[in-house]
């Protein structure tokens, strides 16, 4: 493995330390000098690499969603089917975001925030138009509710956004884990044209009991 660029180590150095500091303050909290003396570089770096605090921002939020976005697609090739692939999206966010909670935090934080330019927030979303197309496609074949696509992507994003902080605050791995498959049940059963059907990555098939009522 080739090491890397001097220039190349010390801007990265700046966008690690600005993505905690983010975290902690708040953008307006946190003053460029600040940045830079917790970096260990000079203020003329850190404006050499990057001319604005709004700069500072764009970068770190165009690489995080193409970091989120290319964990969210891993593995999703394989899976024969598409509720299964939507099940390995789902389970490869909530590792993402429970194994990377500062990266999470800033993508929540500034998410909508102004501080973000429409073009950073543009490039970023474009990294997630895969979901969009599997949702599509889910739609065209029956599989998942005839709603608005954007719509269902947005009530995703939404659930991933409450059940993660759920899931980092939850130490026991096995209740995180059943924590998990519950999630996932709960939101395919909202999707799905005919919910309570199908098992996918240990979330078990509704059953009836005897009487013929779901349990």
């Amino acid at each position: 493995m080739r090491a890397q660029e001097p220039g190349q180590e010390k801007r990265d150095v700046i966008l690690a330390t600005a993505l905690v500091l983010f975290c902690e303050r708040g953008f307006s909290g946190t003053p460029t000098s600040l940045i830079s003396r917790e970096a260990g570089v000079a203020t003329g770096t850190l404006f050499f690499y990057f001319p604005t605090k709004e700069d500072l921002i764009d970068t770190l939020y165009r690489q995080i969603k193409g970091e989120a976005a290319a964990a969210l697609k891993t593995g999703i090739d394989g899976e024969p089917t598409l509720q299964q692939k939507l099940f390995r999206v789902w389970e490869n966010g909530i590792m993402w975001a429970t194994g990377h909670p500062d990266k999470y935090r800033f993508m929540e934080q500034f998410a909508h925030s102004p501080f973000v330019s429409r073009e950073a927030h543009n490039e970023g979303m474009s990294h997630f138009l895969f979901l969009l197309d599997l949702l599509r496609e889910g739609i065209r074949e029956g599989t998942i509710r005839d709603y608005d696509p954007v719509l269902l992507c947005s009530i995703l994003a939404s659930s991933l956004s409450g059940l993660a902080p759920r899931l980092m605050d939850e130490k026991d791995p096995d209740q995180r884990a059943r924590l998990t498959r519950q999630a996932l049940a709960f939101l395919w059963n909202g999707l799905a044209a005919h919910p309570g059907t199908g098992s996918v990555s240990g979330v078990p098939e509704t059953k009836k009991n005897k009487r013929g009522k779901r349990p």
